[in-house]
């Protein structure tokens, strides 16, 4: 059973699911933004979903921005477009729950504004309208519930990362091949491999091939194989990927580097289920699970001629599943920190730097603890912590992570190396038990990085993104957009009024002006402190 609440301004939603859907429990349907806040806030964590209708016909006032004066088609628009500023909202404050926008064939053109990151819903019969949205709830409730650990891979709790994982562990059983996409380090070896291959159920090998690594007129041979004298330094018979592979998962990254003759021989391999060697006549069967990983477009490459459009499709681009880059995931940036140190920590390396360590501190004991965003801990016995404090946390959630997860990865291991170095060379301080992790070091490995990679521009000025909307004057549309940036300018600035005026003004000292630009934009702190 689910606990589902219905914002709506009318009963039809309610009345539809208790017929059809009675196994859940529905709260309201509650009529507007304030009223949805409040059951959220007092159900502490145990809806699991929001079903949200989009046209609300309630009183002005309670409208999502709402102003006095507004003009009869403003605020139809706004009626209109209701349930998308509460969605908004809901999203900076709960960006993990699932919401099912609910729309009629009317609004169709709704959909592309709601994003990836929301379940869509246009509902047309009662009765299929039911069994459809009972199939969906059903799918939001195992992912809410879900115990499996995350492994090698890191999750992290967005409901986006949850049905990417739903849907990769489906496809990961069937014969389709599986399409990876997604910026460079964004995790898609991992995926394939500690993922896509442990749920196959296969019983052969994972064979990984990097593509952009081989040279063009090698590739054919290494992944089908070769005879003697196939081609000039052919000295022996030699076997390819995909015979490695049988029974088991192959996978092709940068799949886009793919030669020309390869990709024909590929084509024939995925319709045949068979590879000739080159050299060869005899045809091998070859039984693979096939996942293919890229940052380019295929679908461009495709009309530009580079790649071939029946590979393409061969490829079948609908079980393509897209991994987001790591500044566009909702996490917890601790989280992430404590996932990546703990692989890091079985390392050799290491594990023989800690040991060094401990030799040097005296200290006895092999159990580590890692602490986030606090200070140092009461002491444990026979217990090493490992502590990023909050200034240190705060540059790491700061940073733009143009490199994603690899990236993240790399800086984490770097700062708890050099930690130990540091702490190793001075023989532990008052508190031999903790490694702090500097905040300067941290800054100093960041820094290390090129400048256009963390994300500020050639005069290191900071990009914020902002949502344009209709307005019914252009001073309104731009106090909207200084809203937005303000708004995000305090998250990043944990509300230090005196860094937003350093980078605002030049300025620390111009804290108060910041201050009450912000009292003018009718910006609550209390409540972005809460957010915080």
């Amino acid at each position: 059973m689910a606990d589902i609440l219905i914002v709506d301004d009318q009963d039809r939603y309610l009345e539809l699911c208790r017929a059809a859907i009675p196994e859940h429990r529905y709260r309201g349907p509650v009529r507007n933004l304030a009223e949805a806040l409040d059951v959220l806030s007092r159900a502490r964590g145990r809806v699991d979903c929001v079903l949200l209708d989009v046209h609300f016909d309630i009183p002005a006032e309670q409208l999502v921005g709402y102003e006095p004066g507004l003009s009869e088609r403003a605020l139809g628009d706004l009626r209109k477009r209701q349930g998308l500023l509460i969605l908004e909202e809901l999203r900076s404050r709960y960006p993990d729950l699932p919401v099912i926008v609910m729309t009629s064939r009317e609004e169709l053109a709704l959909e592309r504004e709601l994003g990836g990151e929301e379940f869509t819903y246009f509902l047309d019969d009662d009765y299929v309208d039911a069994r459809a949205l009972q199939g969906q709830l059903a799918s939001i409730v195992e992912l809410r519930r879900s115990g499996e650990s995350d492994g090698p891979v890191f999750w992290g709790r967005s409901m986006a990362m949850r049905r990417i994982r739903q849907r990769l562990s489906v496809l990961a059983r069937g014969r389709l091949p599986v399409v990876l996409l997604g910026p460079t380090g964004s995790g898609k070896s991992l995926i394939a491999r500690h993922y896509v291959h442990a749920r196959s159920g296969r019983s052969g090998q994972f064979v990984a091939v990097d593509l952009s690594t081989i040279p063009t007129d090698l590739m054919a041979a290494h992944l089908f194989g070769s005879v003697k004298g196939a081609y000039t330094g052919s000295v022996g018979d030699r076997t390819g990927a995909f015979e490695a592979a049988h029974q088991g998962t192959l996978f092709l990254d940068e799949v886009g580097n793919l030669s020309t003759d390869a990709q024909k021989m590929l084509l024939s391999v995925l319709q045949e289920g068979k590879i000739t060697r080159l050299g060869d006549l005899k045809e091998r069967p070859v039984d693979v699970k096939l996942v293919v990983a890229t940052n380019e477009d295929l679908a461009q490459r495709v009309r530009a001629g580079t790649f071939r459009a029946d590979l393409y499709m061969r490829l079948n681009p609908a079980t393509s599943v897209v991994l987001p880059a790591l500044s566009e995931r909702s996490l917890d940036t601790a989280e992430l920190l404590t996932f990546c140190l703990e692989q890091a920590l079985e390392r050799p390396y290491l594990r023989e730097l800690l040991s060094e360590y401990r030799l040097a501190a005296k200290l006895e004991g092999t159990r580590v603890r890692i602490v986030c965003g606090e200070g140092a801990p009461d002491p444990e016995l026979h217990t090493l912590v490992l502590l990023f404090p909050e200034r240190a946390l705060r540059l790491l959630r700061q940073h733009h992570w143009p490199g994603n997860l690899r990236e993240f990865a790399m800086t984490a291991e770097n700062a708890v190396l050099f930690a130990l170095a540091e702490m190793t060379a001075a023989g532990g301080g008052d508190r031999a038990d903790v490694v702090t992790v500097r905040p300067k070091l941290v800054k100093d490995l960041l820094g290390a990085l090129p400048e256009a990679a963390s994300g500020p521009s050639e005069k290191g000025s900071l990009a914020i993104r902002v949502t344009l909307a209709p307005q019914d004057t252009l001073n309104k549309v731009s106090v909207d957009c200084e809203t937005q940036y303000f708004t995000e300018l305090y998250l990043r600035n944990d509300g230090d009024f005196a860094a937003m005026a350093e980078l605002l003004l030049g300025d620390r000292e111009h804290a108060r002006k910041i201050q009450l630009r912000f009292n003018q934009l009718g910006l609550k702190v209390r409540e972005l402190k809460e957010r915080l």
